[in-house]
């Protein structure tokens, strides 16, 4: 078996900041009895939090003229269907008040949504601005360093990665097959189904679904990318090594053609 140079995922402080950048909906927490779904999130460079709510709503009325302690839940969810869907989750506490630099923090909004109107972001209804700073948070449970999540910014590929995924399987599932022979036998073993479910700057981060659990391993580009304009290339030089392995890892077999 070929395997591609070994090299690190994105570290703890880098995941956290790409969840909190593209997860589709969050839930902000304020004391025990408030909870609100967040539709419009955004994150500075600073890693501090911009909310857009409604200036009526529970949680302005919570944070008026003052600065209140707050937890945002926030999560990255695989688009491709089977068990254990959940990629990444992120657990952040901090304080929350009304921003006082309001067009500073609309950019940030405004930014963070490029690919929506104006008007659909900065809707009528929403029309409060809320900055959260950041004092502890946790990824998939472990915590997470402050300042390394301050000076992390969030995966390149992050929001291509759904659309390639979805295109890897319903465009190249045979290529799929052959991309797993690039992983360790042993992780494959029992499997009866496999499937990328990720692609970052690091490379493929692979589901695979036996019998007794869901396993997921990955596999490296031989460099980090640096941006989804090196994605084809990347692949394509993984796809030819893959084309040189002979074993088969699913069965022990040797493969033909």
């Amino acid at each position: 078996m070929i395997s591609p140079a070994v090299q690190p995922g994105p570290d703890p402080a880098e995941r956290a900041r790409t969840v909190l950048s593209h997860a589709v909906t969050s839930v902000i927490e304020v004391g025990a009895d408030l909870r609100v779904v967040l539709d419009a999130l955004a994150v500075d460079t600073d890693g501090s939090l911009v909310l857009l709510v409604n200036e009526n709503g529970p949680l302005a009325e919570r944070v008026a003229g003052q600065i209140v302690p707050g937890t945002v839940r926030s999560a990255l969810v695989s688009g491709v269907p089977g068990p254990d869907r959940l990629l990444d989750s992120v657990t952040l506490h901090g304080t929350i008040e009304v921003a006082d630099d309001v067009r500073a923090a609309l950019e940030v909004l405004l930014a963070a949504y490029w690919d929506r109107s104006a008007e659909t972001v900065l809707r009528p209804d929403a029309s409060l601005i809320l900055r959260i700073t950041v004092a502890q948070l946790r990824l998939d449970g472990e915590p997470v360093d402050p300042d390394a999540y301050a000076r992390a910014t969030p995966d390149p590929l992050a929001a291509e990665s759904d659309g390639v995924v979805e295109h890897l399987l319903t465009a190249h599932p045979e290529q799929v097959v052959q991309l797993a022979h690039l992983l360790d036998p042993a992780v494959l073993q029992g499997a009866h189904a496999v499937a990328p479910i990720r692609v970052d700057r690091f490379g493929v981060t692979f589901r695979i679904d036996c019998p007794a659990d869901t396993r997921r391993a990955r596999l490296n580009f031989p460099a980090p990318l640096r941006g989804p304009a090196e994605l084809p290339t990347a692949m394509r030089g993984l796809q030819r090594r893959a084309a040189q392995v002979t074993e088969c890892p699913f069965s022990g077999d040797q493969r033909t053609g």
